[in-house]
């Protein structure tokens, strides 16, 4: 029996950073069956003067500018792509979306079974470009798990910290998790914050297939804030449960979660999706 073809989903917005979440996905699907859907956001206000216009003479003319910018972009995103495909194959499919980073990734993950985005985010030490601050405002909008990853090249992700209020947020990301771990061989990393009775025959059935990967600690981050006890658990990715509460104060994590997002040590941020 086959396994099902994972998604991984990739915001392009042609800078470095972007690169090299691309090269994320790509070296994530080294011996998986995984396709890399690498999305380009074109203005909509082009396409809006096109469909909407009322003159016949102005709907051609932006029409034939909408065609224009749109084959533009596309020769833009082939070469953006071009040569990964020497190294990982035929694993990449270019596509141009259209709307807000708010929205328009959310309609591009809908179409697969369980996908996960890969953005960059340029972090504390760069530019805050299409994405960057914008970030955490993109990924509390989506129902879908995010890898966030900083400008730095690819370094082999082989354990991750993962943080939890409690084991009912376990039990509520399930499929998140096991997402992650289709394209994840490392080890997981559990820091059950408000429970220190949970073990590994609490964990959910979805998991069980994991736990020879999965260690659970209790560790509580009122001294040293989550990315200091990562980094201290020699982790060398992140993950949290996105809350926009938890975001108003650093009195869960140590540290606001956005700025878990660009973290000094740039290590790659885990998004569980904000459950509503």
């Amino acid at each position: 029996m086959h396994a099902m073809k994972k998604t991984l989903v990739v915001p392009i917005d042609f800078t470095p950073v972007s690169h090299e979440a691309l090269l994320y996905a790509c070296e994530l699907s080294v011996n998986h069956n995984v396709e890399i859907v690498a999305v380009h956001l074109l203005d909509s206000k082009i396409l809006d003067q096109y469909q909407n216009a009322q003159n016949e003479d102005v709907k051609v003319i932006a029409q034939q500018m909408y065609q224009e910018v749109y084959q533009k972009t596309k020769n833009d995103l082939d070469n953006f792509l071009d040569g990964l495909s020497v190294f990982y194959g035929d694993i990449i499919r270019p596509l141009i979306a259209h709307g807000t980073i708010y929205e328009a990734f959310n309609d591009v993950a809908a179409n697969y079974d369980n996908p996960l985005i890969i953005m960059g985010t340029h972090g504390i030490t760069g530019m805050q470009h299409v994405f960057g601050s914008r970030a955490y405002k993109v990924i509390i909008n989506t129902p879908y798990p995010f890898l966030i990853v900083q400008g730095r090249s690819y370094q082999q992700l082989a354990t991750i910290y993962m943080i939890f209020k409690h084991a009912n947020e376990i039990n509520a990301h399930v499929r998140d998790i096991n997402t992650f771990s289709g394209v994840f061989q490392g080890k997981f990393i559990f820091n059950i914050l408000a429970d220190d009775t949970t073990t590994h025959a609490h964990l959910p059935a979805g998991l069980q297939h994991l736990l020879e990967r999965i260690s659970l600690v209790h560790e509580p981050l009122s001294e040293i804030n989550a990315v200091e006890r990562a980094k201290q658990a020699n982790a060398d990715t992140i993950g949290i449960c996105i809350d926009e509460i938890d975001n108003m104060s650093d009195l869960v994590y140590g540290i606001k979660q956005d700025k878990m997002l660009e973290n000094n040590y740039r290590f790659p941020v885990f998004c569980l999706p904000q459950k509503r």
